[in-house]
């Protein structure tokens, strides 16, 4: 089989340094970038080793906090409930964090055949192609750091301000504002110091939380983009194979090569498969969980109907009867999360929307072929 001639690209350190831009940006906060790309100098391995730290550190103190403000009589069932879903969160964060971990050479190769497809660029219109498609490997980086940004970032800084007001309590405390629950037990939030350094503590863990999140969500974006870039390259080879004359042994050699470009686009899909497959799985495990905890806080609405139709208020004076029936059809609306007030958050239609897929996917097969 003939090997690819590796007509290097004059442009190749450059394209590569813009596909990996948002990578190496987040990367570098949580200290994985030197695990991943080994050519960085002293000095950015010693800032990656205190960012590692300082991130593993921020987030065991806010596991250990809010497990013993959800799991102990510091707290009452309903806040229990409501801090569930933010001790999950960190939980899953801290997982994923281990796995970027764990995954850290198996993400290296990827980077590294990426790099070499690059530098083997053998035509123009090649580089185009993979140009476009990375943009839109970019697109989609840009897509889900804005909206974690702005999304958390307003839930840690604007959401604890328009939820609570500051009330004098019956030690005459001002209320402090928090995100999250149970800083309280290491950090004296009476004084105002001491409350804005855990304030702005809680608003770094969470940017350590958001940067997990929108790392993986960016390595997969990258890895993928550059796969269906190798992908069109094949198809614009294949398009061209009985494109102007060729003797057969030229016809043999050019077969070879996208025969051999084939299989290595095939062999770094199966790499981008190996690295993110754990962290697939506990993204899909930690956002349906997440998900059932919210939807649970939003179905006692519904429970209040149900208390009030098993009653007996038919022994009820007739007024006040009606006032419950009242009461009854207001439950029978609960509120929901809905996506653009189109569709509600449930499970009941997240299994529609898989189905519907699955029903989609197999009616572009059958008219593909």
């Amino acid at each position: 089989m003939g090997k690819i001639p590796t007509w290097p690209n004059a442009n190749h350190e450059k394209d590569v340094i813009d596909i990996l831009i948002w990578n190496r940006w987040l990367l570098r906060i949580l200290g994985i970038w030197p695990l991943i790309y080994p050519d960085t100098t002293m000095i950015e391995k010693i800032l990656a080793t205190f960012s590692f730290a300082s991130c593993w550190i921020v987030l065991g103190l806010f596991l250990i906090l809010t497990s013993i403000y959800t799991f102990t009589d510091r707290s009452i069932m309903g806040e229990k409930m409501k801090m569930l879903g933010p001790l999950g969160y960190v939980f899953f964060s801290m997982l994923k964090y281990l796995f970027l971990v764990i995954r850290h050479k198996s993400i290296r190769r990827c980077v590294q055949i990426l790099s070499t497809d690059w530098r083997m660029v053998q035509e123009k219109y090649h580089r185009e192609i993979m140009m476009k498609d990375a943009e839109k490997g970019h697109l989609l980086s840009k897509f889900c750091i804005v909206f974690m940004y702005c999304g958390g970032l307003s839930y840690n800084t604007v959401m604890p301000f328009l939820s609570q007001t500051s009330d004098a309590n019956k030690q005459n405390d001002t209320v402090r504002p928090m995100a999250y629950l149970g800083f309280d037990i290491v950090f004296d939030l009476q004084l105002m110091p001491i409350y804005v350094f855990a304030f702005s503590l809680q608003c770094f863990i969470g940017i350590v939380m958001f940067n997990i999140t929108t790392s993986v969500c960016c390595l997969a974006a990258m890895f993928v983009a550059h796969a269906c870039g190798q992908i069109d390259i094949v198809i614009a080879r294949v398009e061209n194979l009985f494109k102007g004359e060729r003797d057969h042994i030229k016809f043999e050699k050019y077969m070879a090569i996208i025969v051999q470009h084939h299989v290595r686009t095939l062999r770094f899909s199966a790499g981008i498969e190996d690295t993110l497959r754990e962290l697939c799985l506990v993204e899909i495990v930690g956002t349906t969980l997440i998900m059932c905890l919210v939807e649970y806080s939003l179905i006692t609405c519904s429970k209040i109907g149900n208390t009030t139709y098993t009653i007996e208020w038919y022994n009820l004076p007739g007024k006040v009867a009606l006032d419950l029936m009242l009461m009854i059809n207001m439950s029978g609306h609960p509120v929901q999360i809905t996506a653009g007030r189109l569709l509600s958050l449930s499970f009941a239609n997240f299994g529609n929307v898989l189905k519907t897929s699955v029903a989609y996917l197999n009616l572009l097969r059958t008219a593909i072929r």
